[in-house]
């Protein structure tokens, strides 16, 4: 049975911002040093959520190959039809990783997640990583195509791998390290969402990762900031094609 790697996406955003030449995060699990603009308060952009939420359903298709469910990049435009996204970096300000960055970052999650390469190449790619403020990496977003094992829909099927990942965390060096299942507003529909912060010193960075689901793959989109607001914002950045 194929090992369901779920738990250890969050964090690969975490090692994807180290390598992208902007903040400093770290790259190992013994360095637990961020170092990012002081967080600000905003107007939140989030609209009032109701009491369930369910993870964004696209149409199912019958492929089984991981680079079907691939995005497209043009001109630094990233566009996914079967996940109904696209993200303009020029647009928004933001920059995207190089190819070989985002390769390099893979090879070090992949073997920190203990698997083989075979077994990554069948059921994960970090498919967009980008940068904001012309890639200084105060804010970065980045999209993960996942073969889930066991994928989960509901509110309640998320936050049984909470705890999970707050452990998981922590045993990477991470401080003061918050986990929880949430909601978020995505292209104007409510769904599931993951938060997570760690601080360091007199700073913290805010995480919101949510799931859109076609069969058993996802995409995985995961926004970094220096406050929750901003973190939603870097999900506002993206649109649908639709």
């Amino acid at each position: 049975m194929k090992k369901n790697i779920f738990i250890p996406i969050l964090f690969l955003s975490v090692m994807m911002t180290a390598c992208s030449g902007g903040t400093h995060v770290e790259t190992t699990a013994s360095q637990a040093e961020t170092t990012v603009a002081k967080t600000t308060t905003e107007v939140p952009t989030t609209e009032e959520t109701t009491k369930q939420a369910e993870v964004i359903q696209e149409e199912t298709h019958a492929e089984d190959d991981i680079q079907y469910y691939r995005g497209r990049k043009e001109d630094s435009v990233y566009t996914n039809e079967v996940f109904n996204i696209k993200f303009d970096a020029p647009a928004n300000n933001y920059k995207m990783e190089s190819r070989d960055n985002i390769a390099q970052m893979r090879d070090i999650f992949i073997k920190q997640a203990g698997m083989t390469q075979e077994e990554a190449d069948e059921s994960i790619y970090m498919d967009l990583y980008a940068t904001s403020e012309n890639g200084t990496g105060v804010s970065n977003v980045n999209v993960v195509i996942e073969k889930m094992g066991t994928p989960f829909e509901t509110e309640t099927e998320l936050e049984n791998v909470v705890a999970k990942l707050q452990e998981q965390y922590k045993a990477s060096g991470m401080v003061n390290v918050s986990v929880e299942s949430a909601k978020a507003m995505f292209n104007g529909r409510e769904t599931i969402a993951m938060s997570a912060t760690d601080t360091s010193g007199d700073y913290t960075v805010y995480r919101k990762q949510i799931y859109i689901k076609s069969g058993n793959f996802m995409a995985i989109i995961t926004a970094s900031s220096t406050s929750e607001e901003k973190a939603q914002k870097c999900l506002d950045a993206f649109t649908s094609l639709k």
